[in-house]
């Protein structure tokens, strides 16, 4: 009886909601393992902004800035990006539960693409909101079919660019011809999670098309090139009436002490930046190459992974799995995603990036994983 009255206090979307379940980070046991499954930097960060930052370990009695206010600042001058139309978050996904928070409400409806990032249904969710699914075209985010499911019920249309788990991209010149015809009440969110690892001069950031598009809210993390993905540091730039309005949503404190300090620091890190991107091109054209050469097929992305897929009629991808695990390798297999034959790996440090291609050759000559 008590558990029925919980059940009845809950909203209905949220019971509708699968749980969030992120990349394996460990293997019982095992020492060693190969962590390819959650797109983390592979390098840590540089010794003299830890050096920097570690100090203020003696001062975590005390609570941070509130308003995040040098943070902001490092943001608004590395990006060219105004000051005052900045919010900071506990990763990203704080601020992408913001929005939804202040512009989902009951019985309204939330467009998503088809293979897009799983959070933003959840979110849609907890809000009480409607999700609807774009057909995507290529594994790609198509702007016509999201256009095509915009009703009078719609208030949010989110978009990943570059998309995660399929690497995909839209360029500046259909971004804004989408923008354009998106209806001005209805917010439209544009997650760059992965931005910084493009390098085509057609793509844009969406950060120079806030002041033309006041419905526009572009999100960023510092998990990825940053190198911070444990601290959980994130942002977002848009119109200054947006930005007031989910300050009034935040939580107080938000984004702790190292966060805030390491996070202006690792902006200053020119260097490090160069080194991440050359870094990521140079293996993933590496991988690439030789993940076709197995008789897979691997897709090209704009972020720092390569999507595999595995031909169901040529080959096993449970027994691929499997023997990766039992190499201590792990990616991440995307049929969460709906992506039945397919597997993304990170791009990680030389020595894993050597040890997962020798592995997986081994893997791949084996009769075990063919099909007859």
């Amino acid at each position: 009886m008590k558990k029925n009255i919980i059940v009845n206090l809950i909203k209905p979307t949220i019971n509708e909601i699968a749980k969030y379940v992120p990349g394996e980070s460990k293997i019982a046991g095992a020492k060693n393992v190969i962590k390819l499954s959650s797109n983390e930097s592979p390098f840590s960060i540089p010794k003299k902004v830890y050096s920097s930052a570690k100090k203020l370990i003696e001062e975590s009695n005390l609570y941070p800035d509130g308003d995040s206010t040098l943070l902001k600042y490092a943001i608004s001058k590395n990006f060219k990006i105004k000051k005052s139309q900045i919010i900071c978050g506990n990763g990203s996904d704080d601020i992408l539960s913001l929005i939804t928070q202040t512009f989902g409400r009951e019985h309204s409806e939330v467009i998503c693409s088809e293979y897009g990032f799983i959070y933003y249904p959840i979110i849609s969710k907890v809000a009480g909101a409607k999700v609807i699914i774009a057909k995507s075209e290529n594994l790609a985010v198509n702007c016509e079919n999201i256009l095509n499911k915009i009703s009078k019920k719609t208030r949010i249309i989110f978009i990943a660019n570059p998309n995660n788990p399929t690497g995909s991209i839209i360029m500046r010149n259909e971004l804004k011809k989408f923008l354009q015809k998106v209806p001005k009440n209805i917010i439209v969110v544009i997650d760059g999670a992965y931005s910084e690892f493009v390098t085509d001069n057609s793509y844009s950031n969406g950060l120079d098309l806030i002041d033309k598009f006041q419905n526009l809210i572009i999100t960023r993390t510092f998990s990825k090139i940053f190198a911070l993905a444990g601290l959980r540091l994130g942002w977002a730039y848009s119109s200054k009436q947006i930005i007031e309005t989910l300050e009034k949503v935040r939580g107080p404190f938000n984004v702790n002490l190292l966060a805030q300090k390491i996070g202006s620091l690792i902006l200053k890190e020119k260097s490090f930046l160069k080194k991440s991107i050359l870094h990521n091109t140079f293996w993933q054209n590496k991988l690439t190459k030789f993940i076709n050469s197995l008789g897979l097929e691997a897709k090209t992305t704009y972020a720092n992974f390569v999507l595999i897929k595995i031909s169901k009629e040529k080959f096993k991808k449970e027994v691929i799995l499997k023997l990766l695990l039992e190499n201590k390798i792990l990616i991440r297999d995307l049929d969460s995603y709906g992506l039945k034959q397919f597997i993304r790996v990170s791009i990680g440090s030389n020595e894993q990036m050597k040890k997962f291609m020798k592995t997986l050759e081994n893997i791949m000559s084996k009769n075990a994983v063919k099909r007859n």
